[in-house]
């Protein structure tokens, strides 16, 4: 009876250990008055929509590449990767990614940065959500 109870331990533990889900830390959700925390800013201070909104990313590595931007409805993903498997040196450098002209409304922006030495999905290292609002 101990024997099976072990067996079935090790077999839930291995199950665990093999399966392909990747985690993915939550993201609590922010005002862009919060940014400043995680070294990021919106600009201009207060957007208007006929402004070029950008998101300024402070001491970042340079090798991390901007993925994409994606606009869902009211919902912006802005994604950068980098491969930690390189191991190449951080540089540290500011980016400014533009988010473009929005109309006036409320949005969620989630930025995400990806290590793509974690296969298949990738591994999420940094997940930052924060609500803008755009004005007339």
């Amino acid at each position: 009876m101990k024997f099976y109870k072990m067996l079935s331990v090790v077999l839930l533990l291995f199950s665990n250990a093999c399966s392909d889900s990747v985690y993915e830390p939550q993201m609590p959700e922010l005002t862009v008055a919060d940014l400043s925390k995680y070294k990021m800013k919106i600009l201009p201070d207060v957007p208007v929509s006929t402004s070029d909104v950008k998101l300024v990313v402070y001491e970042e590595c340079k090798y991390n590449k901007l993925m994409g931007v994606k606009r869902d409805g009211s919902t912006l993903v802005v994604e950068k990767q980098y491969n930690s498997m390189i191991m190449a040196p951080c540089v540290l450098t500011n980016d400014t990614i533009s988010l473009g002209k929005l109309p006036a409304g409320t949005y969620r922006v989630d930025y995400k940065l990806v290590d793509i030495a974690y296969q298949p999905a990738g591994k999420i290292t940094t997940a930052v959500s924060f609500r803008l609002i755009v004005s007339n």
